[in-house]
């Protein structure tokens, strides 16, 4: 069963664009039509590999340091295996103390 990573936010205040890696790094933000902007935002993250997330509000990306990176691993299915991991919840938030991604494995 693959996870689900779920943004709640303010509407209005924030949003959630994926982007790739150098995006990521950069604060580089795709078309504003692009953005999820529901305030409760649900990603399946069905398919292994590297994820990435920023708020593209203002500088929310490079001086909040509003950004998520997740790393999807591959689910093995074998007899007697730990149930599938619990949904990741993460919420942005206006907070310039913290300088550290959001970093999930």
């Amino acid at each position: 069963m693959p996870s689900l990573a779920i943004f709640n936010y303010p509407v209005g205040v924030h949003n959630v664009f994926r982007v790739n890696g150098t995006d990521f790094q950069n604060c580089s933000k795709p078309p504003l039509s692009e953005a999820l902007r529901s305030g409760n935002d649900k990603i399946v993250l069905a398919t292994p590999g590297r994820k990435w997330y920023i708020c593209g509000v203002a500088k929310h990306c490079a001086n909040a340091n509003q950004k998520l990176f997740i790393n999807v691993l591959p689910q093995t299915q074998s007899p007697g295996a730990a149930p599938a991991p619990s949904p990741i919840y993460t919420k942005f938030h206006s907070s310039r103390a913290s300088k550290r991604p959001f970093i999930f494995w």
